[in-house]
């Protein structure tokens, strides 16, 4: 790690401070945004990319925030990665057409794995001639795509500490009071159009080849050198990841979950030291992702990273969630049905495939199901 006067001495020589207008909310006192913004234009995306170390650009912001990154008032986050030259480019992916589904059933899990999400609740219809079915649904209790009102960064829990991507919400009331903003909300997601080329990492089925053996329930944590060895494994060149690419990670954890007794599926939840395998949620994790330039992450556990979430990041209390969510402007999308995906892509001897995600066009919205599709 770089010391923080060297961070700065860096930073200062890329990045210009600004003073932008306050925010126009009606629910508390107007401050003013303080605003360190990259300095950039769309012909060279990638100049003055700050390094992990160089985060956040201003000390005021959370932990390894990107908050000014795309600029003080971008609403897009790490997707911005993905333009039209990534889309055309990732076409070379669809070598047979095989397109396989990514999405768990809605009604997948007989107890929601967070017990406190009403299970879907889908009943039918009939009219005269026709018949429709009506679904209410909790849009994280199967396959789901975190939004970036899902999870703030947060100092204490307190609803008065909550701080989202680039500051750019003042209150909770903004998010789920009676009047809400729509900035930050699911719609802009699914208006942006989401498609591109990924990379699965089958850390599950390297793990067997080297005889490690681990309950998918625990929070067993991977880390950067196992996923270098599974890419290594997989026959990935060193530098595999191209900018706008989107990370998935196959755990195991769909597969432990199937293999389970119905009874055993059922009681999961409850069980007060259940925790999760997932990507360890470190410095060394977060500055390998940040330095490939992902425009989304996904795996087939609850949270992408290893839970609990009791983890220090930079030496203070966070999640991954706060840091991709909160500070990158990063959405994950988790308990993908990676299995078919997985076998298909072994036989073929590949790593990469098209794919696509659309998520539920709501204006406010938190989060939806991805819709994931992979397209061979």
């Amino acid at each position: 790690m770089r010391s923080q006067s060297r961070n700065l001495l860096a930073i200062a020589s890329i990045y210009s401070l600004v003073t932008a207008h306050p925010h126009p909310s009606e629910h508390s006192s107007i401050k003013p945004r303080i605003t360190a913004s990259r300095k950039f234009d769309a012909g060279d995306m990638y100049a003055n990319w700050p390094s992990y170390d160089q985060l956040p650009l201003d000390a005021s912001y959370p932990t390894k925030a990107a908050w000014g990154v795309w600029g003080a008032d971008d609403v897009q986050g790490a997707l911005n990665h993905i333009i039209n030259a990534t889309i055309l480019a990732a076409r070379d992916e669809i070598k047979l057409g095989r397109a396989i589904n990514l999405n768990m059933d809605l009604n997948a899990f007989i107890t929601p794995i967070n017990p406190n999400r009403k299970p879907l609740n889908h009943v039918f219809q009939p009219g005269s001639g026709y018949s429709d079915d009506v679904v209410v649904l909790n849009t994280q209790v199967s396959t789901q795509y975190d939004g970036l009102r899902h999870f703030p960064y947060s100092t204490d829990s307190n609803t008065t500490t909550y701080q989202w991507y680039n500051d750019l919400i003042e209150n909770y009331d903004d998010v789920i009071g009676p009047a809400p903003t729509t900035v930050l909300g699911i719609q802009q997601a699914a208006q942006k159009g989401i498609a591109g080329r990924a990379v699965l990492l089958d850390f599950a089925g390297w793990a067997e080849t080297q005889n490690i053996s681990y309950s998918a329930f625990t929070g067993y944590g991977i880390n950067t050198t196992q996923l270098d060895a599974v890419a290594c494994w997989q026959g990935l060149p060193a530098n595999w990841s191209k900018p706008g690419d989107i990370l998935l990670v196959r755990t195991g954890w769909i597969q432990q979950y199937l293999n389970l007794t119905t009874y055993n599926q059922e009681i999961l939840p409850w069980d007060p030291e259940l925790g999760s395998v997932g990507v360890n949620a470190s410095d060394d994790s977060l500055a390998w992702l940040w330095e490939k330039k992902l425009a989304l992450v996904g795996a087939d556990n609850p949270a992408f990273e290893s839970t609990p979430f009791d983890k220090t990041i930079s030496g203070v209390p966070r999640s991954m969630h706060q840091v991709f969510i909160g500070g990158w402007g990063q959405s994950i999308m988790e308990f993908l049905d990676l299995e078919t995906l997985a076998a298909e892509l072994h036989a073929l001897g590949r790593s990469t495939f098209f794919l696509t995600i659309q998520t539920l066009n709501i204006n406010t919205g938190i989060a939806s199901p991805p819709n994931a599709m992979a397209i061979l």
